[in-house]
């Protein structure tokens, strides 16, 4: 999830001596409940950036407190789970490594058409990206609408991704560590992106656990609707493909989301999620959200959640 995108989020900035620099504060409170019981978790995300226009730097600080229904789902043997934050069980002990709270920090480096980051990353910040369906704080929870499930994009690891510009295209390449899932992480995006529309095309690879595949993902908006879609495949033989999609409104204080997901089973059986959401803005950094979420895979189930989301 990226914090400094065209999702209108508020950023303070100040600028001194031509230096930049940016605080955003984001806390965000939810309450689920499914057939298996209910559950609250509360995330916090305290991201500082300086930047001078050719060097920055980074830092996403996020405690958090609980783990919602995550839990009660995983133990029934659901993937596709209501929640794709960053919860209390995934900010202590990052990936096994001993670090809490640090998420990212990085050192960006700007040269014309050419970003270079290196340090503490999130690839899904930069990959696998679309603008309606990529932020589990303001838009949809489950995970299979927040990034495609059969992609190994590596959160929090440390890795080094370039980023080459040139009008409408754009290329990244990126080398990331894949722990908890994988050794290395080879990535490899190509697309075109403009006012009203995007559309990549990734590669992924990772040597070590003979892992690669392919992803699509684009959104189109007109007017007050926006589109999203993503399709997915990867070499092991668990899925035959992943693909999802969906649409927004937004209407001044209103937004409505809906959206759809589906993992073609090989190996597993199929997974299909569906989910439905109606956000209600209270203040210019305050608003509320009534989700719904329907998910067959061990079984067909569903989750009611409200979350209530604070950034300054």
């Amino acid at each position: 999830m990226s914090f400094f995108d065209s999702t209108g989020s508020l950023v303070h900035k100040h600028v001194i001596e031509d230096t930049e620099y940016r605080f955003h504060f984001l806390s965000t409170a939810v309450y689920q409940t499914s057939e298996y019981g209910g559950g609250a978790y509360s995330t916090n995300h305290l991201i500082c950036e300086v930047n001078n226009g050719k060097i920055g730097f980074l830092i996403n600080f996020s405690p958090s407190f609980g783990n919602g229904i995550n839990k009660k789902m995983q133990r029934r043997d659901f993937s596709s789970l209501p929640s794709a934050d960053d919860l209390e069980g995934s900010v202590r002990n990052i990936n096994g490594n001993g670090r809490d709270y640090i998420l990212e920090a990085f050192v960006k480096l700007t040269r014309e058409n050419v970003e270079l980051i290196g340090g503490l990353v999130d690839t899904t910040a930069f990959f696998d990206t679309n603008r309606f369906a990529n932020d589990e704080v303001n838009q949809f929870l489950n995970t299979d609408l927040v990034n495609n499930p059969l992609s190994l994009l590596p959160s929090y690891n440390i890795g080094l991704i370039l980023n080459l510009n040139y009008s409408i295209f754009k290329v990244s390449n990126a080398i990331v560590d894949g722990k908890p899932d994988a050794e290395t992480v080879y990535l490899l995006e190509v697309g075109i992106s403009e006012k009203n529309y995007n559309l990549s095309l990734y590669y992924f690879h990772a040597p070590l656990c003979e892992n690669k595949g392919f992803g699509v993902v684009g959104d189109y908006s007109f007017d007050n609707l926006g589109f999203f879609f993503r399709w997915g495949i990867n070499s092991s033989d668990e899925y035959a493909y992943f693909i999802s999609g969906g649409m927004t409104y937004n209407a001044g204080k209103h937004t409505f989301g809906i959206g759809f997901a589906r993992r073609k089973g090989n190996k597993f059986a199929d997974v299909n999620v569906g989910e439905t959401y109606y956000r209600y803005r209270l203040l210019a950094n305050l608003h509320l959200t009534f989700d719904y979420q329907y998910i067959d895979e061990v079984k067909s189930t569903y989750v009611l959640g409200i979350r209530v989301h604070f950034e300054y």
